[in-house]
């Protein structure tokens, strides 16, 4: 007898230890029908604060939907639990109250105003879609933010779920079977985690430079569309293309999501958000030349915008994030023959130079961008892009006349995504940064100067005084530069990776 009690003190008191040391945790359980806009939520978590637990829900950056408890509902915890919500701040806090297992349920609600379809879908991007037989999450959308410095394991699985659905995650892709766990830690989920199930969804893998690449999208569509069809050359050369341009394929596996909207009241464009190691696109409408800029700009942002950025927040500088991320997304689909010289001087002068000197804020100061990005997109919210790309064929130009063709722009980009990656996690890119592994190249102080004016301050680039390579040539007529190709040039040699 005394030596089983000896056994029950040595087993009870490695349990005791065992919990003592327990790493913090947070277990989602996700259940839905197939056929509702309700999502319910399961949160087992580990405390780490005695009294009580701060989670934060929502962002309103992500797509400007301000009533962030107008998709998140029916918030409750067990007793002795507590759960007060500060509707400003979007806190939710759990006061513990003695309790020792921690729980929180709550319910996601994916529908919208039924007279706005079309607004909710493509300008909500915080709304998640949950309609009968279609379901598309990121994070974002149904987890909750925690407050303290934890990095806790967080893992999902379904509980309830269509038997016949198909089903994609972001965090482990090649794990096809929603009952099974998925887990990994926070600060390696927090740039978003993408869920997709439904009865209409099609997913692929290919193998690009031994590299997996998942394609996921609608099947059918009632805008006629073969989504497989239309993304398979990205796959096969826009993807080792891009990978080529920047020596990098130091990726676990990469997806691409498009799923077409199927509520709009008129047919519109693409839109969506790109992701550590994906990009999902809202389509409402055929995928066209337009959808193929779209998610070549957005997957190319894997580097420009997600790998490198200047400055701390991304609306710092994003003459850099989006309108370099715009070159060389021209260079890559270009070169993975994509587009072809047509659409290349389209895309330039339409879409680009024509547009941008015609703007009424073309002159505007790069501070006022971010203040006027979300109420006037029209004008600020494309200015980087149409901004970051003209200087970036402007720097590219300047770089090969002063080597005599040696270096281009690509080589200071490879310089400078180098210098990032050298640096620690917790510092940042700054222009001063940009400027000083671009002098490789260039005079610095012109570069210096280049930057201050054109970028900053945001005067136009007169092309009346600018010299280009041989193979391009600007024609000014009042005041629209429009770029052409001289006789015998060839995009395919001047971009040639």
């Amino acid at each position: 007898m005394k030596t089983i009690y000896l056994i029950f003190v040595l087993m009870s008191t490695f349990c005791v230890h065992a919990y003592a040391q327990q790493k913090p945790y947070m277990d989602y359980v996700l259940s839905w029908g197939g056929d509702t806009s309700i999502l319910e939520v399961e949160l087992t978590y580990s405390a780490s604060q005695k009294d009580s637990t701060v989670f934060v829900f929502g962002d309103p950056g992500f797509g400007g939907q301000n009533d962030i408890f107008k998709v998140i509902k029916n918030i409750r915890v067990n007793q002795p639990e507590v759960v007060k919500i500060d509707y400003a701040t979007r806190q939710i806090t759990i006061h513990h109250n003695g309790a020792k297992k921690h729980q929180i349920r709550y319910e996601i609600d994916g529908s919208f105003n039924e007279s706005l379809p079309t607004v909710a879908s493509q300008t909500e991007l915080f709304r998640p879609v949950i309609t009968k037989g279609l379901l598309t999450l990121v994070n974002k959308q149904f987890t909750l933010e925690i407050t303290d410095e934890s990095n806790p394991l967080v893992s999902f699985i379904w509980r309830d779920h269509p038997k016949n659905f198909n089903y994609f995650n972001s965090v482990v892709p090649s794990q096809r079977d929603p009952l099974k766990n998925i887990s990994a830690y926070y600060n390696q989920i927090s740039e978003m985690v993408y869920f997709v199930m439904g009865d209409n969804i099609d997913v692929r893998e290919y193998n690009v430079m031994d590299i997996p690449y998942y394609s996921v999208t609608t099947k059918k569509d009632k805008y006629g569309n073969d989504l497989q069809g239309s993304l398979s050359p990205f796959f096969e050369s826009y993807f080792p293309s891009i990978h080529r341009f920047w020596n990098d394929t130091d990726f676990p596996f990469y997806f691409l999501a498009v799923s077409a909207l199927q509520n709009n009241q008129k047919e519109i464009g693409a839109g969506g958000f790109g992701m550590k190691n994906g990009f999902v696109m809202k389509l409402g409408r055929t995928f066209g030349a337009w959808e193929k800029y779209v998610t070549a700009h957005e997957t190319a942002h894997t580097w420009l915008g997600i790998k490198m950025m200047l400055g701390k927040e991304s609306f710092d500088h994003q003459w850099f994030g989006e309108g370099f991320n715009d070159y060389t997304t021209l260079i890559n689909l270009t070169n993975s023959k994509i587009y072809g010289q047509e659409e290349f001087l389209h895309y330039l002068n339409e879409d680009t130079l024509k547009k941008h000197y015609e703007s009424e804020v073309k002159g505007a100061h790069n501070d006022s961008i971010a203040a006027n990005y979300w109420t006037d997109y029209a004008n600020y919210g494309k200015l980087p892009y149409r901004r970051g790309l003209i200087y970036a064929f402007f720097l590219d130009n300047q770089i090969r006349l002063a080597s005599n063709g040696k270096f281009t722009l690509r080589n200071m980009l490879l310089d400078l995504y180098r210098y990032r990656k050298a640096k620690s996690k917790d510092e940042v890119l700054t222009v001063d940064d940009f400027i000083s592994v671009g002098a490789t190249y260039i005079d610095k102080e012109e570069l210096s100067q280049q930057v201050k004016r054109f970028m900053i301050e945001g005067l136009p680039i007169d092309f009346n005084n600018v010299k280009l390579i041989d193979a391009f040539n600007i024609k000014i007529n009042d005041g629209i530069p429009k770029l052409n190709l001289s006789e015998g040039a060839d995009l395919a040699t001047i971009y040639l990776i």
